[in-house]
């Protein structure tokens, strides 16, 4: 060891004698230039070692994944964690296209990394907390919208939204932010990243998921399959099939007048909804969408209907602008605090 030493004692001393400046070259390819007359020594230290991140404990909110009860690196559901551009791994403290790690400034194109890194090496909470844990997709984070109430409140003068799910059970995402060429937004509005690039952004409304940009440094909100890391035990869902397997959707005709294939603006379908189980469930939301297209319609349920076991429920539904090349009804309806769909498809 003394020998090391030595040697580079030797160097810095002959460096001053024959150098005006000390380079510091990164495995990055980033060179650092200091005058020699200002180097007192040089020091070789073991790198300290990074803070573990947690994400808190998974909450079961009757939804297909468990979400997390805090942001990326916060301890506290109000605390805003972590900021971190798409892809990226590790929080920084500025967010440019410049420094972006996957774009390339010679072609001013972005890398390819793949259009949705949930739960690979470019999904921030998988690299941080573990392969349990995974940045929600697209699909989840809808999921999350559309399932559950959303409630604009504060906990300690931070403002968020409280997400209560299906179950009853809630989580609060503070209104976070995000970072962007040292500009701030805090405390204002909503964003999470998701999948493809997307972010969840909203402002006391009801939210909604729109395209980002992908160098801007937002938190993460971790979601897990896990059941074993939820603080609260989940609710089994492993019979359930046997009162889902036993619900259908069926389309049963109606007044309608088709032209090339596709069904006219102003016509009518009848639609029926079968509870063919021994249970009870509960009809929450009933969308008229187009297969073809992917298309979604609406909610044209007013509120929420029981449906006894053995029970049908029949609807007229109206068919919008635009017609309807491949008419899909969607049911969506609740069984042991969890949301299901059951759909039929209208092949003309």
């Amino acid at each position: 060891m003394k020998k090391y030493i030595l040697a580079a004692t030797l160097a810095v001393v002959q460096m001053s004698a024959i150098a005006q400046t000390v380079n510091v070259h990164f495995k990055n390819g980033q060179k650092i230039e200091y005058p020699s007359s200002n180097v007192d020594y040089i020091d070789f230290s073991e790198k300290a070692a990074d803070p573990t991140l947690t994400a808190g404990e998974a909450v079961d909110l009757g939804l297909s994944v468990y979400w997390a009860s805090c942001n990326l690196g916060a301890e506290k559901p109000e605390e805003y964690g972590e900021y971190y551009a798409w892809g990226e791994t590790k929080p920084k403290s500025s967010y440019t296209q410049e420094n972006y790690t996957y774009y390339n400034a010679s072609t001013t194109q972005y890398i390819n990394i793949g259009s949705d890194i949930s739960g690979t090496e470019y999904d921030a909470a998988t690299v941080n907390l573990g392969s349990d844990w995974r940045m929600p997709t697209e699909v989840q984070m809808q999921e999350l919208i559309d399932n559950c109430k959303w409630e604009w409140t504060q906990i300690n003068a931070v403002n968020g939204y409280k997400v209560i799910g299906p179950n009853g059970n809630s989580i609060f995402l503070p209104a976070a932010g995000y970072y962007l060429y040292g500009l701030a937004r805090l405390n204002e509005s909503s964003l999470y990243y998701v999948s493809n690039s997307k972010q969840l952004w909203g402002l006391g409304s009801m939210p909604y998921t729109s395209l980002s940009t992908r160098y801007e440094g937002c938190p993460i909100r971790p979601v897990t399959f896990n059941s074993n890391l939820c603080s609260v035990t989940p609710i089994d869902h492993s019979q359930d099939h046997l009162v889902t397997d036993k619900i259908t959707a069926s389309f049963l005709g109606g007044a309608y007048s088709s032209i090339n294939g596709k069904i006219q603006y102003g016509s009518q379908l009848n639609i029926r909804f079968s509870n063919g189980s021994t249970e009870a469930v509960t009809l929450t939301k009933i969308q008229l969408g187009d297969a073809s297209t992917g298309s979604e319609g609406n909610n044209m349920l007013d509120s929420e209907v029981e449906v006894a076991a053995g029970e049908s429920k029949s609807y007229t539904v109206t068919v919008g602008l635009g017609g309807l090349t491949k008419p899909v009804i969607r049911f969506t309806y609740r069984y042991n605090k969890k949301n299901y769909v059951a759909e039929a498809t209208w092949n003309l």
